[in-house]
């Protein structure tokens, strides 16, 4: 008798065909993996964009076939900040000469008393001291008492407050749109006439102070009056005039 014959035949652990599932299994595995992988670099860490792709233009992942030269970045030099241009101050227009009384000469020589028949008021003495010029800018009114202020004539007298000199005369044109005050009927007549306003310039005058008054002519008649009791009404000092204040 053969030694095999009385003992039991052993039974094989592998089965028939399992080493090719086991590969298959392995295979899928190395897949999974790689494809996990893939995933975590390219979408994940954000290696590909994921940004629509818009019809009619190339893919990001197309290659185009041409090489973009790289964008040079130009250099910006720091400016200076500009400078603000300063506005320049306005200049005084000059007083047109056409408008600047002249002096004149007295048609007659002034009594040596002031006349109180003679009504004035001052409404405005002024100065304009700009453009090369000193203007003394005078408005009011002057009349002969009970005559017609149509048929006078005005001088404006700047005169010495000490001496009582007369320095200067200039003629009054009369200004009616100045007319704002209502008189006694029995003063005069037309007596929007007595109003003026006049500008004399002072420039060439002396140094010294100065006090304005004022003469009427009417009917071959010549009077004047101080227009308030003023000490002086401007001065003149090295070629500037300053009014007193």
């Amino acid at each position: 008798m053969s030694r095999g014959y009385g003992k039991k035949k052993r039974r094989s652990v592998v089965r028939p065909g399992a080493g090719g599932a086991i590969l298959r299994f392995l295979i899928g595995v190395v897949l999974l993996i790689g494809l996990c992988g893939a995933f975590y670099l390219f979408v994940l860490q954000g290696t590909v964009p994921l940004s629509p792709i818009v019809p009619g233009t190339s893919s990001p992942a197309e290659p185009t076939g041409a090489t973009n030269a790289p964008t040079s970045v130009p250099t910006i030099e720091p400016t200076a900040a500009a400078t603000a241009t300063p506005t320049p101050e306005p200049t005084a227009t000059p007083v047109p000469q056409e408008v600047l009384a002249g002096a004149v000469a007295l048609p007659a020589a002034l009594p040596a008393q002031p006349d109180p028949q003679v009504k004035l008021g001052l409404k405005e003495l002024n100065l304009f001291d700009a453009a090369g010029q000193s203007v003394i800018i005078v408005r009011g009114f002057a009349f002969l008492e009970g005559l017609d202020a149509a048929a006078s004539r005005g001088y404006i007298l700047l005169t010495d407050p000490t001496s009582g000199e007369t320095l200067g005369v200039y003629p009054i044109s009369p200004y009616a749109e100045d007319a704002d005050l209502s008189f006694d009927e029995t003063a005069g007549a037309h007596l929007d006439q007595a109003f003026f306003r006049m500008n004399i310039d002072v420039s060439g005058l002396p140094d010294g102070y100065y006090l304005v008054c004022i003469a009427v002519e009417n009917g071959g008649r010549i009077a004047w009056n101080y227009f308030d009791n003023s000490m002086y009404h401007f001065r003149i000092d090295h070629g500037a005039a300053m009014l007193n204040e």
